[in-house]
């Protein structure tokens, strides 16, 4: 009874950090933001930067054509979720092989980007020179299994593993400070948060695990003990990641290319009943949730796969024990 009493503590504590690190992004896509740009200005465009404020009600980004002869700022509002504001500038001295940077970018920016760039490439070089060694986790690691091994179940209770430069860490096994000493590429303002108590039975703050500017997988940590404990002693058992743009830094036992119909080929059919979402337009979503019941809490071990459009938009994944 007193583990079912304290699993009410867990729930609430876990609202409020989902309330508190916004684990629901409700902005568009960096695709959407494109895709919208390039249909205002009839041209195609890359993404140079993403601004999203805390509460996520708010979100900008600056986009250069491929060419550099046009920058546009998007804006977008969440009172408004079927518009976006642009506002141009153009660069005719522009070329293609001397694209225009945005005016926002300085130079110590970009030398601290080229400074992150450079470490993320030594520590993937390391990872992969290191493919027989043990991961934190103790499994073997592996270069980037993404796309998925022939066979593996995509959805596994068992073994539920995500990957972070080729290493594979599991939920409710590897700890916060394996992953550090493994290298995973948080943000630096949250490890500051390493030391920070956890009270018993209770879920960490957000760490993310940064793949570029604005791009992050967040995980959390839960301490399931009757005892206080240090973050960084605490195992990781969430993870979510929206998937905006083409990367290799966080995977998963599934390709980024799977598609509602092949995830119930391999898994089966989820067991909690499908969500279908029609908005205005051609735009619709679809989210997938397998649970497994808790032995101990009255929360449930999750995998919950979103689409949009019938494409891959984001994995939560949670292992309660």
């Amino acid at each position: 009874m007193f583990k079912k009493v304290m699993a009410l503590v867990l729930g609430l504590s876990m609202m409020l950090s989902i309330a508190a690190c916004g684990k629901k992004v409700e902005v568009p896509s960096k695709s959407d933001v494109k895709k919208a740009a390039a249909e205002e200005y009839d041209m195609d465009f890359k993404v140079d930067s993403e601004e999203i404020s805390k509460d996520e009600k708010e979100a900008e980004w600056v986009l250069i054509s491929k060419d550099g002869s046009l920058e546009v700022t998007v804006t977008w509002n969440a009172k408004n979720p079927e518009e976006f504001e642009f506002d141009a500038e153009e660069h005719p001295e522009a070329t293609e092989t001397e694209p225009v940077v945005s005016i926002e970018t300085d130079i110590s920016e970009s030398s601290e980007t080229s400074e992150t760039t450079a470490a993320t490439t030594a520590a993937t070089s390391e990872t992969s020179a290191a493919g027989s060694e043990t991961s934190a986790s103790g499994s073997e690691t592996s270069a980037n299994p993404n796309p998925n091994p022939s066979g593996a179940l995509y959805v596994n209770f068992d073994e539920m593993n995500f990957y972070v430069n080729g290493k594979k860490f599991t939920l409710g096994k590897t700890t916060l400070q394996e992953m550090i000493d493994a290298g995973v590429p948080f943000d630096s303002e949250d490890l500051q948060n390493a030391n920070n108590n956890v009270k018993s039975n209770s879920e960490s703050d957000c760490f993310k695990i940064m793949i570029g500017d604005y791009y992050y997988a967040r995980v959390y940590f839960m301490n399931d003990t009757e005892d206080g404990k240090a973050a960084k002693d605490c195992f990781v058992h969430e993870i979510s990641f929206r998937y905006d743009d083409p990367q290799d830094v966080v995977t998963f036992d599934f390709p980024f290319d799977i598609t509602m119909d092949s995830l119930k080929a391999n898994s089966g059919e989820p067991n909690e009943e499908p969500f279908h979402y029609d908005g205005d337009g051609d735009y619709y979503s679809d989210t997938l949730k397998y649970t497994k019941e808790s032995e101990r809490y009255y929360n449930k071990s999750v995998y919950e796969f979103d689409f949009v459009r019938g494409e891959f938009d984001s994995i939560r994944m949670t292992y309660i024990p």
